[in-house]
């Protein structure tokens, strides 16, 4: 099998803590290695390729795609360029990896994935959650109706700024990072960070029809070494929900203190005959490590609600995630990646896939449009 050619274009906080260093491991590198790196900031660029071994490093996308040393693009750059650095990438006829959310706007995210198919190409989009053997049994029971009809789900994305990453705090290029583009128009705690919730929801309830929400500014200042950041964006958010299947749910995103009962990224799915709730999560990766089963409909019959039956995993039941990968920052992300790598190998379709991405793109458009007019807006896509 050959060994796959990756760039890597945005080499701030994500990349800096997680991918790089998960790219740069032996194991990593038997399937894909990274021969370039790109970055809007020039010693940043320079810098990270000397200090992980990547042979090239651009300022610009376009310079790397002309140079044509690469067959996998890797876009992790603040959330309002993914769309114009995937979109180079697909039409250079390059596989592409996208973070969270993959785009801006349901407009981008159309014309992207109209691009993969022309160019027949194939594109992975964060986060994952298919990927974690976890999920992937929790949607087996939920599709086997041991909860009976889901009449509701809740789930939350608490307590979150991208100014309080350590990383931040340091000196020079590679740790002065500039966080402020979160809190500006296209990026924010709904798209960046309540994705996860977002994603996990449509994972287990399948696509939503119909979306209204609430947000509001509660912060309008925040400080990052000393210099004031405008909040432009809503940094509390509540995202209701109408699932195709007749479920409604809640998704929480706001930077408050979070619970001490119900975790980061955990969801509780609430049925006629049986609840489910997430009681563990993986801070690093967001995937959920136990859930427990409260009643429901076993082997064919009722079960009183006080008999509960749990279920968990280790982070090593994710394929990818193995030895020194256990000890990096964002595993998930290094699983989402190879995932693609897996699936270009295999000429197979992402399980990450660009459609479930695409829709979660919409619910956030939606819920946003949702906030500013107060009416109940209808979804066009699913997956």
């Amino acid at each position: 099998m050959s060994i796959l050619r990756a760039g890597l274009v945005g080499c701030g906080s994500v990349s800096q803590r997680g991918i790089l260093p998960h790219l740069s491991l032996e194991d990593a590198r038997e399937k894909i290695q990274l021969t370039a790196v790109v970055d809007a900031v020039p010693e940043r660029a320079v810098l990270t390729a000397q200090r992980f071994g990547v042979p090239a490093s651009y300022t610009r996308i376009e310079d790397m795609l002309d140079a044509d040393g690469v067959d996998v693009v890797i876009v992790a750059t603040p959330i309002p360029y993914h769309f114009q650095n995937a979109l180079a990438a697909v039409h250079a006829g390059k596989h592409v990896y996208v973070q969270k959310t993959m785009t801006a706007t349901l407009e981008q995210a159309n014309e992207l994935m109209a691009a993969r198919d022309r160019k027949n190409v194939k594109l992975a989009a964060a986060p994952g959650f298919t990927l974690f053997p976890l999920v992937q049994e929790l949607c087996n029971l939920v599709t086997q109706d041991v909860l009976g009809a889901v009449y509701l789900g809740y789930t939350c994305t608490i307590g979150f700024a991208h100014e309080q990453e350590s990383i931040r705090s340091g000196q020079g290029p590679l740790a002065d990072i500039d966080p402020s583009w979160y809190y500006r128009p296209g990026a924010g705690p709904l798209p960046d960070v309540t994705v996860y919730a977002l994603q996990l929801a449509t994972t287990v309830l399948g696509p939503v029809s119909r979306v209204t929400a609430l947000g509001n500014k509660r912060v309008p200042l925040r400080e990052w070494k000393n210099n004031s950041i405008a909040i432009q964006v809503n940094d509390n958010n509540m995202v209701m929900m109408e699932f195709t299947s007749g479920a409604l749910a809640m998704a929480v995103g706001a930077d408050c203190q979070g619970s001490a009962q119900l975790p980061w990224g955990g969801l509780g799915v609430y049925g006629r005959k049986g609840s489910l709730e997430v009681t563990q999560v993986d801070w690093a990766s967001g995937y959920p490590l136990a859930f427990q089963i409260n009643g429901g409909l076993w082997n064919g019959k009722d079960v009183p609600f006080e008999e509960t039956h749990t279920f968990a995993r280790a982070l090593t039941d994710q394929p990818y995630i193995q030895g020194e990968h256990l000890k990096l920052d964002e595993p998930h992300v290094y699983a989402d990646i190879m995932e693609l790598v897996d699936a270009i190998t295999q000429d197979r379709a992402p399980r990450n896939s660009g459609e479930q991405a695409r829709h979660v793109v919409e619910i956030v458009e939606k819920a946003r449009l949702a906030q500013e007019t107060g009416q109940t807006q209808s979804l066009t896509t699913d997956f």
